[in-house]
């Protein structure tokens, strides 16, 4: 089993994903948990300097990249596709804090937006298996909250929907994703429980 970040460890992915002037390709620390997280669901497995890359964007010239900070975010895939894969009922998303002002008030609102762009990131990567979803009911309904919160076209359907439809899509994420996992390896004739504890398809 995999160690899970600390938080001090988390924190310091955090500041390094999130850093202002970091490159506009790369994944903030919300993004790069629902890229992963698509990762994890995945029936088949991607090298990992292939992911590390996408996730990084653009390395500039004359940046160096701490061996830490990828140790970081290795551990952190494989940790949540354990969790994903072994112990659902643990899987928690990261997702965005918002606050907004309202008079003298302060509203908090959580926005998963950018971890569901993430995780569809994640997916194009497997064409193959994720090419066919459109075609089955059960697998439309699965992909609907990434798709609604993680496309422009989504979240501009979203806002001509009722009262009451983001937040019951919001709390659809985490069972769609472990539901997700679970469709595909049945589709695929994937053994779950076996391959999460045999056949890691993100090397470390």
């Amino acid at each position: 089993m995999t160690d899970q970040l600390s938080e001090d460890e988390l924190d310091a992915l955090a500041e390094f994903l999130d850093d202002p002037e970091a490159p506009p390709e790369r994944l903030t620390l919300t993004a790069f948990d629902g890229f992963v997280a698509g990762l994890a669901v995945a029936p088949v497995g991607v090298e990992q300097d292939e992911w590390v890359e996408l996730a990084l964007g653009v390395v500039r010239e004359g940046e160096v990249i701490d061996p830490t900070v990828i140790d970081f975010m290795t551990r952190h895939a494989q940790v949540v596709r354990e969790v994903i894969r072994t112990r659902p009922e643990e899987f928690l998303p990261i997702f965005d804090s918002i606050v907004e002002v309202d008079g003298d008030e302060e509203l908090e609102e959580i926005s998963p937006v950018e971890w569901c762009a993430g995780f569809l990131l994640a997916t194009d990567l497997f064409p193959e298996a994720f090419s066919t979803l459109a075609e089955d009911d059960e697998a439309v309904n699965l992909m609907l909250p990434f798709v609604v919160f993680g496309t422009e076209e989504g979240l501009e359907a979203l806002e001509e929907n009722q009262d009451g439809f983001a937040e019951e899509l919001i709390d659809s994420i985490q069972p769609s994703v472990v539901g997700l996992f679970r469709y595909l390896a049945e589709r695929d004739g994937v053994d779950a429980p076996a391959q999460s504890a045999a056949e890691p398809s993100i090397p470390e």
